[in-house]
Formats: C-alpha cells, sequence, structure tokens
C-alpha cells in the first residue's frame, strides 16, 4: 500500500471532516486489512473481482458489521485513490 499517499489523498477529501484523527484511521484500517488478510492492496484494487472477494472476506472474518463497514470503506476509499472511481455496492457488483 502507498501509505504516505493514501494519507495525502485522504487529507484532500473535502467529506472528511475531522482530518487528523479520520485519516489515520482509515489508515490504520487498510493496513490492518493488508495485515490481517495478507494481501497487497495495491494488487487487489487493479482487479475488480478480487477487490469484490476481499470486500466479502472482510464482511466474514474481521466481523465488519459491529464497525459499521469500517474496514471496508477504509478499502473502497484506497480503491478510489488508485482507480479514480469508486467501486460498486456488493450487491450491484
Amino acid at each position: 500500500m502507498r501509505e504516505e499517499e493514501f494519507r495525502r489523498f485522504l487529507m484532500n477529501d473535502s467529506n472528511i471532516k475531522s482530518k487528523v484523527k479520520a485519516v489515520h484511521s482509515r489508515v490504520a484500517k487498510a493496513l490492518r486489512v493488508e495485515r490481517e488478510l495478507n494481501v497487497n492492496l495495491d494488487d487487489i484494487v487493479k482487479n475488480d473481482e478480487a477487490m469484490y472477494h476481499l470486500l466479502l472476506q472482510i464482511q466474514e472474518r474481521l466481523n465488519d458489521k459491529l464497525y459499521h463497514n469500517a474496514y471496508q470503506n477504509a478499502v473502497r476509499k484506497y480503491y478510489l485513490f488508485v482507480n479514480g472511481k469508486e467501486f460498486p455496492r456488493l450487491r450491484r457488483y
């Protein structure tokens, strides 16, 4: 994961109000996904099928519903950072 570039991307996101705390949280969650699921987000976000399967894994293995999908949201932000577009909702994919 390109951590510093991602951090700068998030800092420039006008939808994020609490810059320091929210940005740190999203970066930390993305890094945890990489660590816990043994993946490289740079590889995953290049392939929509891999992205879809990772989001399902996050739901299942990181119990993301308890965290209001925070891990999925962090990965989705990384997808937006790399690809310049949002990944569709799981039920629409």
